[in-house]
Parts: structure tokens; C-alpha cells; sequence
């Protein structure tokens, strides 16, 4: 059993990296609205290559796996900032409770402020003017979630979720739900978790007539496999609206008790910056992880090549 589960964890493995010579922006790329959906708060998360959505007894599972929350050891309160480009900065509050091993709730307050941007105007020869004026943008998500134990091999969970998105003087609305299934094979060194993000409908608009915008609904499918005590092994596959298709894989190893160290990688963040002297760099994310008593802090950074690093730093409290 161990020899076939190592079989195939290695073979998601394969399959996954044939999806990294993928790189070519989507014909869709840049028309897909509420893109704030896709972004994730999680110092953890960002260094394992966001591939979170196999791993069963996961907090991150608010944003990856609603099903993942179950099984989680206490009740747990955290919180993430991160520093984005141009100035932008977000983070996130998340209250995770485990009824019992039959229920979880988990409950999210997500925040991303853009920064501020130079507006511009065009002269009668098309030309682009300084107005002296500058516009901000900025969205707010408030998510719920709940996870139940189907039986011994399935957990299942949802995750309702508003969003408010806000350019200048004009905003839009959505209402949002995650599904997500964890299944725990014979072998216990294996998870397999499968979920579908961002089914919904817009529910106000930018523009007065109407103008509906695309959601980023998002197909995954994730494996974890425990490859020793100390280190685990998390790949997955994934497509979303306006995206090819994306391969993410991670690693953590478990230095001692109280430090694992983290590597990762995602495909699509080399979508869109290509070129330029870091770009081989894009997508590779690194971190750590410290754990003293009930507190553990986070720390993850990931590469965008040329166009920069994004940083998040992470704290939590288990009661």
C-alpha cells in the first residue's frame, strides 16, 4: 500500500508539471470581474504554491476546501496582511470552530486596499493627459463556511460568500458559493480533496446599464501524500475563468516541533510577465513557519518576476 500510494503521489506529480510549459496568456485574460476572489491571505498557503485544496485538517480551507476545516484540533483565531505591488496592501481575519469531529464552521473577513492611481485623460488628438488627480480602488469578502463528515472516507463543505468591489465612484456586488469534497483513502498518508469556487451571481453593477461581469469560478482537484513524518507533499490541477490551465505543488518539512520550512510553485504566475531579467523566477514562492505553545507565525513570499514580490506574514491562536 505504501509503494502504490508513493506511485501516486509521484504521477500527480508528472501530470502536474506537464501543465508548467503552459504559460501563454488565456484569449480571456483581463475580462474576468471580482478578480479579488482569487487572491488568498494565507502566509502558508503563498509558500506552498497555494496548493492547498488535497490537505485534509486545514484552516486554509476557508478560501481553498470548505471540507478541509474538519478535524482541525481546537478553535482557532488568525489573521494575515500582505503587502501587494504599486503600493497595494490586504489581509484577512478568520475565526475557525470545530463543533465536533461530525461539524466545522469557519468564518472570514477578507480586505484588499489597491492603493492610489494617477487619473488620466485623452486630449482631441488621442493623446494621454495628467488631470493632477489621483482614484483609489479597494473590496471587502465576507465569507461563512460549514463542513461535515459524510462518513469515514468523505468530508463535504460549502462556503457562502459577498463580495464588495469598488473602482473610484463605482462599485459592484456579488454573492458567491464554494463546494468542496475531502476523501480519506484507506491509506492514511493520502488525502484527496476536490473543489469548485466562486458559483454565483453578480448582484450589483459598475455601470448603470447593467453591465455584467464574469465570476472566476474555479475547478480544482488536490492530493496530499504524507512522504515521512516530518515532510508532505501537496500537488493539485486546477482551471479557472480566464486562465489556462494551472499546476501548483508544495513542500513542507518539519525542520523540528516548532519550524517547518516551505517551498512551492505555481504555473500561471507567469501568465501575463514573461520577459525581463527576474522573470524565470515567477512563480516559485518560499516560507516558514513558527509554533510556540498555542501561537504559530507564518511567513511566505512568492515571486511575480519582474514585476515583484508579494509578501504575507501570518498569525494565529488555537484555544
Amino acid at each position: 500500500m505504501f509503494r502504490k500510494s508513493k506511485t501516486l503521489f509521484l504521477a500527480a506529480c508528472i501530470l502536474s508539471s506537464t501543465c508548467v510549459p503552459l504559460l501563454a496568456v488565456n484569449d480571456d485574460a483581463g475580462t474576468i470581474g471580482f478578480a479579488a476572489l482569487k487572491t488568498v491571505y494565507s502566509a502558508r498557503a503563498v509558500a506552498l504554491g497555494q496548493a492547498l485544496t488535497g490537505e485534509a485538517k486545514n484552516p486554509d480551507g476557508v478560501h481553498f476546501n470548505p471540507a478541509a476545516i474538519l478535524g482541525i484540533d481546537g478553535n482557532e483565531i488568525g489573521s494575515t496582511y500582505a503587502n501587494s505591488f504599486i503600493g497595494g496592501q490586504g489581509g484577512q481575519l478568520q475565526f475557525l470552530w470545530p463543533k465536533n469531529r461530525f461539524t466545522a464552521w469557519g468564518f472570514a473577513l477578507r480586505y484588499m486596499n489597491a492603493g492610489s492611481f494617477e487619473r488620466t485623460g485623452i486630449d482631441p488628438f488621442g493623446e494621454l493627459i495628467e488631470t493632477g488627480e489621483t482614484f483609489g480602488a479597494f473590496n471587502v469578502t465576507a465569507s461563512a463556511s460549514l463542513a461535515k463528515r459524510v462518513s469515514d472516507a468523505i468530508d463535504a463543505g460549502g462556503t457562502l460568500k459577498v463580495i464588495l468591489d469598488q473602482i473610484d465612484s463605482s462599485s459592484a456586488s456579488a454573492v458567491l458559493l464554494d463546494l468542496g469534497l475531502v476523501h480519506h483513502p484507506v491509506n492514511d498518508r493520502v488525502q484527496v480533496g476536490l473543489s469548485i469556487r466562486n458559483l454565483g451571481l453578480q448582484t450589483s453593477y459598475y455601470t448603470e446599464n447593467k453591465y455584467k461581469e464574469k465570476l472566476p469560478t474555479t475547478y480544482v482537484a488536490g492530493l496530499s501524500y504524507r512522504i515521512t513524518p516530518q515532510l508532505l507533499g501537496i500537488v493539485e490541477v486546477g482551471k479557472a475563468s480566464g486562465e489556462n490551465v494551472a499546476a501548483k505543488l508544495g513542500m513542507e518539512y518539519a525542520l523540528n516541533p516548532a519550524l517547518d520550512l516551505r517551498a512551492g510553485f505555481r504555473s500561471n504566475a507567469a501568465e501575463g510577465y514573461n520577459g525581463g531579467t527576474f522573470s524565470f523566477l515567477s512563480g516559485f514562492s518560499l516560507g516558514a513557519g513558527w509554533s510556540w505553545r498555542n501561537y504559530t507565525v507564518d511567513y511566505g513570499v512568492a515571486s511575480y518576476g519582474d514585476l515583484g514580490l508579494l509578501n504575507q506574514l501570518s498569525l494565529k491562536y488555537e484555544f
